[in-house]
């Protein structure tokens, strides 16, 4: 469809003096004789599949030999980089990534001949199972890349991942790692390895680096200034062969999946081989772009691409780099001979020079128009205003819609809307200006629907009002939305009715246990037996405890279900702390521990804060500080610091000597339902649940509840709530140690 023209102005001139030239030579034409084909080695970048395909049909074809070489293609050798034998003359030509555009930064004399692949395959590979959702994710995981990656390295940059946090493993090319999950994420051709993970049955993501704009060129047929300058003729003849080879294997895949089986070896099945070549005809795009299509302007983008991240000097030149198939030939001498024939050219000229500038505008239109289709990153439609059926939809949108371009130009727009009523709101809303972010449901002719975001405008295309339309595939991305929220309002839903059960059944418990409590303290004032009263002291002890119990687990709830509350009420912190020392000094003293308060100066005498809650935090802290201490002391703490707009800032400290925590048990502890350590719960009592209520009221209250620990070296915890002043009373108190 964009096949490159030769400008016929230009050959009328060559063809007029070639004329010249043979009458100036008597107009003899010498027989040669016919000289042995040249031979020439192509080094592969890898082993042999359809990635190659074009250059085993010029073998095939014979295209090579009419040219007058004689071809071998090298596979590539594990360890061996295939761009150094190249440099290292063991072969004139080879197949390379846009990593060329590196090296030559580098110092490297490589020139591009032809661009094969006009995207490229190169994606990452990753695990669903590992938890893998973006690639953030990868961070500190194993993953292989492939050497010549750096469009991946480029995109894990551009995506604010760290190379330095990637453990980047050896790659050994065998999908059977990524599967077994020896490795995360690995580098791979979107033509060739998704069929292998496919036929596995693994649930996998695909990371292009064309998501995040990083679009560079795939396989790239090369050769060095060294080879270009000693053998151009050569260089030509080895160019043109191979690409007619490309273009026979492009229009008769079977053919050559056949081919390489017969003569290539059957590496990969007949299935795994054209699976290959349907995906790449979709990265050449044959029927928009002429093979072998170097855009210039695209190169200097790869080029500002890899300065952008660090990886190459900004604005290197690239003069040399990119070959010219039709340079422009000096035609001094035939101008000069042109001028003695002056009086015979004059007619001809007279209609030459207008053809001429006619194909040089048609040209530069049809190469505008080209490298618009070419570099389009995303689904592209265009639909006629007037009789609303679709003119022109690029490869992108086919895939998506999942049918041929055939199948999809000429149909009404509206008919691949689900709700034809969003084409008519679209059209609405394009009168107004061009629309972003409009999500809608398509559907295909196979019936299959896709949800997409749309962005339109109104256009001018092949001299007709037009809407054109660019859209991305959300399916994805609309299923996952769809799951967390069916499985939130599952989750909403049981902890509604686990909260409403609980409410219920710590009513319906407490209520009886508080009477059996009552009962039990009420008999202990009765005359009994040394064993009758250690049987009630038991009893009411165990009630207590459970009641306890039962408060936390309604607390618990009550803050899960967000309709905790706190009060403000003036408290004393010195007269608090006092109370609580009174409360604990006889379960201290049972165990030969000194239980201290010290009261930093500063303190204020009163503030407005939930004494009961505070109470219940302190309290809690104190219980454990005299369960897990065995020997030695503790102490309870409370310093104050004045806030800029008002209020204070309460800190208040419980230091023990007990038993301390590790890092594996102090990363636990602050969760509800958890034991610090096995066989806690049977030792000392309690649910786990004392911890993480008393943060959470920590934070209710302003604050937060924190701890340093470490075994055998006891532990510190420390609660900072925020209170406010009470105006015109309070004094402060001056340190004190009880």
């Amino acid at each position: 469809m964009f096949g490159r023209r030769r400008n016929p102005g230009w050959a009328l001139l060559t063809g007029l003096a070639s004329w010249i030239a043979l009458g100036a030579a008597g107009g003899a034409v010498a027989a040669e004789p016919l000289s042995p084909p040249e031979h020439v080695t192509l080094q592969l970048k890898w082993k042999h599949q359809f990635q190659f395909a074009g250059y085993y049909a010029a073998v095939a074809q014979g295209y090579y030999r009419e040219a007058g070489l004689d071809v071998t293609l090298r596979e590539a050798e594990p360890d061996k980089d295939p761009v150094e034998e190249v440099l290292q003359g063991r072969a004139e030509f080879g197949v390379g990534t846009s990593d060329l555009a590196l090296l030559r930064s580098q110092g490297k004399p490589v020139v591009v001949l032809a661009v094969i692949y006009q995207h490229s395959p190169l994606v990452l590979l990753a695990r669903r199972a590992d938890g893998v959702g973006d690639l953030q994710a990868l961070a500190g995981k194993p993953v292989m890349i492939e050497p010549q990656s750096a469009e991946l390295f480029a995109y894990f940059k551009n995506e604010g991942v760290d190379r330095a946090k990637l453990d980047v493993r050896h790659h050994t090319f065998d999908v059977q790692d990524l599967i077994a999950g020896r490795v995360a994420a690995m580098s791979a051709y979107s033509t060739d390895e998704p069929f292998l993970l496919k036929a596995a049955g693994l649930d996998y993501l695909t990371f292009t680096p064309r998501a995040g704009g990083i679009d560079f060129y795939g396989d790239n047929l090369f050769t060095t200034e060294r080879e270009l300058a000693a053998h151009p003729d050569r260089v030509r003849a080895f160019r043109q062969a191979s690409l007619r080879g490309w273009e026979y294997a492009l229009a008769h895949p079977t053919e050559l999946v056949d081919l390489i089986l017969r003569q290539y070896g059957q590496r990969k099945t007949r299935e795994h081989l054209l699976f290959e070549a349907a995906q790449t005809a979709q990265l050449m795009h044959p029927e928009l772009i002429e093979v072998g299509h170097i855009n210039p302007g695209r190169w200097r983008h790869i080029a500002d691409t890899y300065a952008e991240f660090g990886m190459m000097p900004a604005g290197f030149p690239l003069t040399g780099f990119l070959y010219d198939p039709y340079p422009m030939p000096d035609y001094t001498w035939a101008y000069w001979t042109l001028g003695i024939l002056a009086l015979v050219a004059v007619a001809a000229l007279g209609w030459v020079l207008p053809l001429v500038r006619l194909n040089r505008r048609l040209a530069r239109s049809e190469k505008q128009f080209r490298e618009l289709v070419e570099q389009a990153p995303f689904p592209v439609s265009v639909s006629d205003a007037q009789t609303q059926r679709i003119m022109f939809a690029n490869q992108a949108a086919a895939a998506v819609m999942g049918a041929p371009l055939a199948v999809i130009e000429g149909v009404p727009a509206v008919g691949v809307y689900d709700d034809p009523a969003d084409r008519v709101r679209l059209l609405a809303s394009l009168a107004a200006g061009p629309v972003t972010d409009f999500e809608v449901r398509l559907k295909g002719p196979d019936g299959r629907r896709v949800w997409v975001l749309m962005s339109a405008a109104n256009v001018e295309y092949a001299g007709r009002r037009g809407v054109l339309v660019a859209f991305q595939d959300i399916t994805q991305r609309r299923e996952i939305q769809d799951e967390l929220r069916r499985a939130k309002d599952t989750a909403e839903a049981a902890n509604s009715a686990k909260g409403h059960y609980l409410a219920v059944m710590t009513h319906e418990v407490r209520t009886p246990l508080s009477g059996i409590i009552g009962l039990a303290d009420l008999v202990q004032g009765e005359p009994l037996s040394a064993e009758q009263g250690e049987n009630l002291a038991l009893i009411s002890a165990t009630g207590r405890s459970l009641l306890a119990l039962i408060s936390n687990i309604l607390d618990f709830s009550k803050i899960e279900a967000g309709r905790m509350e706190v009060e403000t009420l003036p408290a004393e912190p010195a007269a608090l702390l006092e109370d609580l020392r009174r409360l604990f000094s006889a379960a201290a003293q049972a165990k030969n521990l000194a239980l201290t308060v010290r009261l930093e100066a500063g303190v204020p005498a009163v503030v407005l804060t939930d004494p009961a809650r505070l109470r219940q935090i302190l309290g809690n802290l104190l219980s454990n500080a005299v369960k897990f201490t065995e020997t030695g002391s503790i102490e309870l703490g409370l310093a104050a610091e004045p806030q800029a707009g008002g209020g204070w800032r309460l800190r208040f400290r419980v230091r023990d000597t007990g038993v301390g925590l590790d890092p594996g048990q102090s990363a636990k502890l602050f969760q509800p339902y958890m034991q610090a350590a096995p066989g806690v719960s049977g030792r000392h009592g309690g649910t786990g649940l004392g911890l993480a209520i008393s943060r959470q009221f920590a934070r209710l209250l302003g604050g937060d509840l924190t701890f340093e620990s470490a075994p055998a070296r006891g532990s510190t915890f420390t609660l900072e709530i925020a209170a406010e002043a009470v105006e015109g009373g309070g004094g402060r108190n001056s340190r004190s140690d009880v």
